[in-house]
């Protein structure tokens, strides 16, 4: 059986040591390239042929996320584990959305990482428990978003909208043929229902709700 090809993009060359040590320590893995930079591991992930990837974000000539982007856009038949020393929200989201396949923080890299190549080697998704609560915790809050969302009427949705993307009452009631008396009474109908009190909020729900991304009414 051929051992699972792994390379290694991280710019701290006495980590990839570590991380190589502890890889090749197993009789089904090896790791056949390392680059320290996020150019390097875009070029070694096409010529080395690896099964895995094994990333980092902070690397010194630009983002791991954008790294793990171009490897997808060039379509490459790889692997991607993130491997990375921060686990909050919208970096592991920005992770999952740019298309890797696993996250593992690095401060358990030692007891997480060799399940998490084996796990996406066999065509599943790893995500450390931190890093999955996550995933889990902003999906339900999406959920509840759009369930508030369709409380509220199309018309108020889409003086919400326009209200989030900047536009004035003047402005969204010559959008919508409305007065900006009756504007205002939309927006404020609507905020009721959401238990919104300040204009600012208006855009945090409409971006978490994802009411930006519909048409205009």
């Amino acid at each position: 059986m051929q051992p699972i090809r792994l390379l290694l993009v991280d710019d701290h060359k006495i980590l990839r040591g570590g991380l190589r040590a502890l890889i090749e320590s197993e009789d089904d893995m090896i790791v056949v390239a390392e680059a320290g930079t996020a150019r390097d591991g875009i070029r070694q992930a096409t010529e080395s042929q690896p099964d895995i990837v094994i990333m980092d974000l902070g690397l010194p000539d630009g983002s791991g996320l954008d790294a793990i982007r171009k490897i997808r856009h060039l379509d490459l038949p790889v692997h991607i584990i993130v491997l990375s020393m921060h686990s909050g929200q919208e970096l592991v989201l920005e992770a999952v959305q740019a298309g890797c396949d696993g996250y593992v923080p690095k401060s358990t890299a030692h007891t997480d990482l060799l399940q998490a190549i084996r796990s996406v080697y066999q065509g599943k998704r790893y995500l450390h428990p931190d890093a999955a609560t996550v995933v889990i915790d902003k999906l339900l809050e999406q959920q509840t978003n759009s369930q508030m969302l369709e409380n509220l009427s199309e018309r108020e949705q889409a003086v919400l909208r326009l209200c989030a993307m900047g536009y004035t009452s003047r402005e969204i009631g010559e959008r919508l043929s409305l007065s900006p008396k009756t504007v205002d009474t939309y927006r404020a109908r609507a905020m009721e229902k959401l238990d919104l009190e300040h204009r600012s909020q208006i855009v945090q729900f409409a971006l978490k709700a994802g009411l930006l991304d519909k048409t205009d009414s």
